[in-house]
């Protein structure tokens, strides 16, 4: 049993690693075929906003942010809107945060009522979300 568990682990992780190519080589194909433009994504002010330099989101699929905090904030998280059953804006598919994306990461949370999974497989794949330990503010 221990065998086979292994094997499914390592299966696992090979398959996601398959996974991860072909998005990588689809979003290149498509981003300098000019097939899907990533325009916004290559802006100067919106590279840092990006985990990897290759893989953007779409400009004609993009999620767009409407809370603005600041004067700094923009409308710019690296995220696209995936179809499904419910229409073209049935799921979004986003990088992990970074450090200086969590507030973005936060505000489309709540902008479009997304109920987002934050790991997998028992592994955390970006910045921290949350405060360790829990703490309570005001009330």
């Amino acid at each position: 049993r221990l065998q086979q568990a292994e094997q499914s682990e390592r299966e696992g992780e090979s398959e996601r690693g398959r996974q991860s190519g072909r998005l990588r080589r689809l979003s290149t194909k498509y981003r300098t075929e000019k097939i899907y433009p990533t325009n916004v994504g290559e802006k100067e002010e919106n590279v840092k906003k990006n985990r990897y330099k290759d893989i953007l989101p779409f400009d004609h699929s993009r999620v767009k942010l409407k809370l603005k905090t600041t004067n700094q904030d923009t409308d710019y998280i690296n995220a696209n809107f995936i179809k499904g059953m419910d229409g073209p804006e049935a799921y979004i598919a986003t990088q992990g945060p970074l450090p200086n994306t969590v507030i973005d990461f936060w505000r489309m949370n709540w902008e479009y009522n997304v109920a987002c999974r934050l790991w997998e497989d028992g592994c955390y794949l970006c910045y921290r979300l949350h405060m360790e330990p829990p703490q309570s503010w005001g009330m």
